[in-house]
């Protein structure tokens, strides 16, 4: 059986295996074979390209400071530590990582959850208090951070005061889920029986209940109750499922063709082969490095401080631009079509780009493409999705793919 290997691309966060990876441009453009030790995570089996993907773009120093916590490492010069030693650790004793600007959220192999202050990579009221139960899953977003039990009981982590400790909080009524999903201001929770939850702010219709409201508890999405989704991946402010059927089913925010349609282009242009989007935009590694992301989606024109600068009474299925073919929201779940009618595997979205794995192994991106984050060897912006030609030139089939903000991380094997 041959060995699934891991290739990364996009943005590169300082102080994380992706730049000891790549050279020293702070993005890369096509699929690069990740180091070494990251097959020391897995031990040759990928088998949660989450953690590996968290682990790749996440700060070294946070994680460290978890290990620490586990006896592992010791030393009090802890930053000459091998990588093959920090992989190893994680492998042995972390089942979770999860990684906001804030705070490191890990669960260890006995369901414990464990949090770290990335300002200090001090503990920050490290254990959340979940009762008797254990987490054994995470996901991680700007107002939300969303657990769930080996009970398959999915809530959010939170606490009442910045001195006061973290908790685990089920959602009311209980919602038996087998997946979780955070967006910047949105999560989405899928059932064990197939049906898919959403709560939070709503303002770009990421919710999918036809309006911009927003929730404050999980609802369920009406428009695709009939429908059994198998998977289910929140980006920024878009969201994507995939049926057991392999359909993909996409709706939210289309600002950067993220939804795979038509996007408005007034404000975009190609210069020597790449986008000149601003990178003081919405939510660019600039702004969130100078913890000013949450200021900037408050002013946002789209979004009033209420979260509901759209008509909360419409149910336009898509909100389009005056008269023009160009879609800026999706209100509800809409069908997404890949070129050759290929069904659907796998979805995963990042902040504005989404990316999906078809049934014969073939990855197609698409959306803002600023970072190198869509593998085309550009910076450029696609409204449609378009297959990854790296891994059809090398005959690699790919069997899973995880998208976070600016980044993307695949496995992948020889046909």
């Amino acid at each position: 059986m041959m060995e699934n290997e891991i290739y990364v691309w996009g943005y590169k966060r300082p102080n994380t295996m992706m730049t000891i990876a790549q050279s020293n441009k702070r993005f890369v453009t096509l699929p690069q074979k990740s180091p070494a030790e990251i097959g020391l995570l897995t031990s040759k089996k990928p088998k949660n390209i989450n953690k590996l993907n968290e682990f790749l773009v996440s700060d070294f120093n946070a994680i460290i400071s978890a290990l620490k916590l586990k006896d592992q490492i010791l030393s009090e010069h802890h930053h000459t530590c091998s990588d093959a030693a920090i992989c190893t650790c994680i492998r042995d004793c972390l089942n979770e990582i999860c990684q906001h600007e804030d705070q490191t959220y890990l669960i260890d192999n006995n369901g414990t959850c464990y949090v770290i202050d990335n300002s200090n990579d001090k503990l920050d009221n490290s254990i959340v208090y979940t009762g008797k139960v254990k987490l054994n899953q995470l996901t991680t977003g700007d107002t939300f951070t969303i657990g769930l039990t080996e009970q398959c009981v999915a809530g959010c982590i939170d606490r009442d005061s910045p001195n006061a400790g973290y908790i685990f909080r089920p959602f009311t009524p209980s919602i038996i889920c087998k997946q979780v999903s955070c967006g910047k201001e949105h999560g989405l929770l899928l059932s064990t029986d197939g049906q898919v939850y959403s709560f939070g702010l709503g303002s770009r219709g990421q919710l999918g209940h036809g309006i911009t409201d927003r929730q404050l508890q999980p609802k369920l999405i009406e428009a695709i109750e009939a429908v059994s989704m198998a998977t289910i991946s929140c980006g920024g402010w878009h969201s994507a499922a995939v049926s057991d059927i392999h359909d993909l089913y996409i709706w939210g925010w289309n600002e950067s063709g993220q939804l795979g349609f038509k996007m408005k282009t007034s404000n975009r242009s190609n210069v020597k082969g790449h986008s000149t989007i601003s990178l003081e935009s919405h939510d660019s590694p600039h702004n969130l490095s100078q913890g000013k992301n949450k200021d900037i989606v408050k002013e946002d024109p789209l979004c009033s401080q209420s979260g509901d600068h759209l008509a909360s009474n419409t149910h336009e299925r898509h909100v389009r631009d005056m008269d023009k073919e160009c879609v800026l929201f999706h209100l509800v779940p809409e069908i997404l079509d890949l070129p050759g009618d290929r069904n659907v595997s796998e979805v995963s979205c990042g902040s504005r780009h989404t990316a999906a794995v078809t049934d014969d192994g073939f990855l197609f991106t698409w959306g803002w493409g600023e970072y190198g984050q869509l593998g085309h060897g550009d910076r450029c912006t696609r409204d449609k999705p378009t297959q990854v030609q790296y891994f059809t030139d090398n005959n690699l089939i790919v069997t899973h793919v995880y998208c976070q903000n600016w980044n993307t991380v695949v496995s992948a094997k020889q046909r």
